[in-house]
């Protein structure tokens, strides 16, 4: 029994270095992060990244009362390279106090090719007026898989005019997560792992 165990230990652990390297090389680098616009918004702006994900906190993007600011814009802008091609961008916008009274959230987002230079992906101008339509969740399919993009987001919060009630508009968190083309190699490999621990456990 101890020499089962131990034969699909090895066999599983193969399959594990087989999916972490596949993982691997479908990682993403990003780089040249900036945060420009409306001082009080972008104050102590920061970034976070993943194997394929970059997520923004923004603990002072508000704006309305008892705010410095009734309306403002900032934008974000970076850099993604990956080894294997990135095909579709999905972005989560979250926020943390949402909008209330007159509060506006408008949001756009535009994905330039850096391979060859073109505009590969855009997300209109979106608009939430309403913490019903929270989080905001959509996907931008690009029109050609690239290794290199540029990302700019664009972003415009009012809470104007001052009415009786409580006027606010604020974002807190946006996730980004990107999506690359599968790796056939990678693919492979971890089939071939799958089906090699299926073949010893037959056999036993």
């Amino acid at each position: 029994m101890f020499k089962f165990f131990s034969g699909s230990f090895r066999s599983v652990f193969g399959v594990c270095i087989f999916a972490a390297a596949a993982a691997s090389s479908q990682a993403i680098t990003f780089f040249n992060v900036t945060f420009a616009g409306s001082a009080p918004l972008i104050s102590g702006a920061s970034f976070a990244t993943g194997l394929t994900d970059i997520d923004f906190t923004m603990p002072n993007a508000v704006v309305g009362d008892f705010q410095a600011l009734r309306q403002g814009t900032f934008t974000i802008t970076y850099e993604a390279t990956s080894a294997v091609s990135m095909v579709m961008d999905q972005m989560v916008l979250s926020i943390l106090g949402g909008v209330s009274g007159s509060g506006i959230i408008m949001f756009s987002e535009v994905i330039e090719d850096m391979v060859v230079p073109g505009i590969i992906g855009t997300l209109s101008t979106q608009t939430i007026t309403s913490n019903s339509q929270l989080p905001w969740t959509g996907n931008i399919w690009f029109s050609r898989p690239s290794n290199h993009i540029k990302v700019k987001k664009e972003f415009f919060l009012m809470a104007n005019p001052d009415t009786n009630g409580l006027d606010l508009s604020r974002i807190a968190l946006i996730e980004q997560n990107l999506h690359v083309v599968p790796e056939p190699a990678s693919l492979a490999a971890i089939s071939l792992g799958i089906a090699a621990l299926a073949a010893r456990r037959r056999r036993k």
